[in-house]
């Protein structure tokens, strides 16, 4: 029986990207990879291969927790060198809770202004 073709809209996205938070401004930044999955499997990529309007997964580390932020679904909003600025599109309630109170401590606060939490620039 053959393989169906992946899905690559919204609802499965074929790019995840996996980062670890880097600095908080305001923006968030982070440094990670993109890896594309395909029906062969999950291969590495550059953000070069993405382009504005493509939907992506991340799961966002932050320093010193043992688990990510799973960001379910962004959007590509631009590709620059080897910068994706992404729109948050879906995060559960938890994991904003988490992501709001990690940029709020004063370690990570660089900045007297809140960081955008919907935005999130990542060097891949």
């Amino acid at each position: 029986m053959p393989l169906a073709k992946p899905q690559t809209g919204w609802a499965s996205p074929k790019f995840t990207i996996d980062c670890l938070l880097a600095s908080v401004s305001r923006h968030l930044e982070a440094d990670g990879c993109v890896l594309e999955f395909s029906e062969t499997g999950c291969t590495p990529t550059t953000p070069d291969q993405m382009v504005v309007g493509d939907f992506v997964k991340v799961q966002l580390w932050l320093e010193g927790e043992e688990s990510f932020v799973d960001i379910r679904l962004a959007e590509v909003r631009h590709v620059r060198d080897h910068w994706i600025g992404l729109e948050v599109i879906q995060v559960s309630q938890h994991d904003r809770m988490k992501l709001k109170r990690f940029t709020e401590t004063p370690a990570a606060m660089r900045i007297e202004e809140p960081a955008f939490l919907h935005h999130l620039l990542v060097r891949a």
